[in-house]
């Protein structure tokens, strides 16, 4: 009797264990996939910020230097790999259209590069 006492506190004992470790797993699991979710949902965002950040750098600089269809050589060299970027980021709105416009251009060589 004292026997059949002890293995029921020693069953009871590991299914209580057991059933809190299997709880504290699935919470933490479920805790792990909610934090990769909004990970992704994050960098999504940040990446459509930047990506209008970009658009509009672009922007301005294509519309500082259009008058003219000038553009220093250091100027165009940062518009570039901005537009690489942007496209990276996956953009591919009106700025294609700036970017082939720009391209004709005349490039004003300064020392800034050398």
């Amino acid at each position: 009797m004292t026997q059949q006492i002890i293995l029921n506190i020693i069953f009871t004992i590991t299914g209580v264990l057991v059933t809190s470790s299997c709880g504290y797993l699935a919470n933490k699991a479920r805790n792990y996939h909610q934090a990769l979710k909004n990970k992704g949902e994050n960098e999504k965002l940040q990446n459509i910020a930047l990506q209008n950040i970009l658009q509009k750098q672009l922007t301005d600089v294509f519309f500082k230097y259009e008058s003219k269809q000038q553009i220093p050589d250091y100027v165009y060299k940062n518009w570039l790999n901005l537009l690489k970027t942007y496209e990276q980021l996956g953009g591919n709105d009106y700025i294609h259209t700036l970017a082939k416009k720009i391209e004709s251009w005349e490039i004003i060589k300064t020392d800034i590069l050398q």
